[in-house]
């Protein structure tokens, strides 16, 4: 994936707080993140890699979103089990898995943008 502009992932990251953040249980009243401090989001911490999943699959070279997903974000993802299970996954505490729709049209929202000359 191209290196892009800490600009460009601001794009991004504007788009998912507007789609994604505004409806997330993790979300505190005044629209900042209510995670604990020593959580940290998973959409913030793999935004590089669900860019380019996203993106993959818009090219034609991935099969679905879900596949795309766990294979280069899940696969590397610091709450994976050497089994391949995920305890966030399955008690639903992980954003990526709760809102992946929401988060596939914000990115693809913000790719829209940034051809348009938006970013």
């Amino acid at each position: 994936m191209p290196d892009f502009a800490e600009d460009t992932y601001r794009l991004y990251r504007e788009a998912l707080r507007r789609r994604v953040c505004a409806v997330c249980l993790d979300g505190a009243d005044n629209g900042s993140c209510a995670l604990a401090a020593s959580l940290s989001c998973a959409i913030d911490e793999h935004l590089p890699q669900l860019i380019e999943a996203v993106r993959d699959v818009r090219e034609g070279r991935a099969e679905g979103h879900a596949s795309a997903i766990e294979s280069r974000v899940c696969g590397r993802c610091s709450h994976r089990q050497p089994s391949g299970r995920c305890g966030m996954r399955e008690d639903g505490s992980c954003a990526i898995a709760a809102y992946l729709p929401l988060i596939v049209e914000a990115i693809e929202q913000a790719e829209r943008q940034r051809a348009v000359g938006g970013a």
